[in-house]
């Protein structure tokens, strides 16, 4: 049945999924080393704002503080990137029909009103200290490689690849294959499996 599947498309499909696993491996690089350093600076935005309650701080509550800070940012982070990972690791799947289903999930969660939300723990603390909370205001201010990437790149080659697989999908449904069916490969690229005798 693999062998009614257009060559072209099969090549396609793999080439989108390939890209935008590359888009999204830059994206989940860059927020396990550069979005804690991004909201460290918003944090020290935020106290610098608020002399007087910083002034009331002796240095070893300062220093206790900012370790606490420093701890919930960093868990904050690795948890973005760990959900990332899990995501990129679904798209990975061979499994079209299934894959489809969950494309707009994980799309919504690279998405930088998502992303951003990773400094709302970090808000709680602050608060609790007198202090404002602190907002990232756009992913440019992560890095502006980091708002390319997810608010070009990224968005490019989900759509690109989103169709592709939906075209794949429809077409093994309508072949009446098991929605467990992997991604058809062209009959060009199959090795023989029969020995000579």
């Amino acid at each position: 049945m693999e062998d009614l599947f257009d060559p072209i498309l099969v090549k396609n499909l793999r080439d989108a999924k390939a890209a935008l696993a590359r888009h999204g491996i830059v994206i989940l690089r860059t927020i396990q080393s550069e979005l804690e350093p991004a909201i460290l600076v918003k944090v020290r935005d935020s106290m610098a704002s608020s002399q007087e309650r910083l002034s009331r701080m002796s240095d070893e509550d300062l220093d206790e503080f900012m370790g606490e800070v420093r701890k919930v940012a960093t868990k904050a982070a690795t948890e973005l990137a760990a959900l990332h990972t899990h995501l990129l690791t679904k798209l990975g799947s061979e499994y079209v029909v299934d894959l489809v289903k969950e494309l707009d999930g994980i799309n919504q969660l690279f998405r930088w009103e998502r992303i951003a939300k990773v400094t709302d723990p970090v808000s709680v603390l602050l608060v609790s200290k007198g202090f404002d909370r602190i907002e990232l205001d756009g992913p440019q201010e992560v890095s502006d490689a980091f708002a390319v990437e997810l608010t070009e790149k990224w968005p490019r080659s989900f759509d690109r690849f989103k169709v592709l697989a939906d075209e794949t999908a429809s077409k093994i449904k309508d072949m009446g294959v098991k929605p467990a069916t992997k991604e058809p490969t062209p009959a060009k690229t199959r090795k023989k499996s029969k020995k000579k005798r």
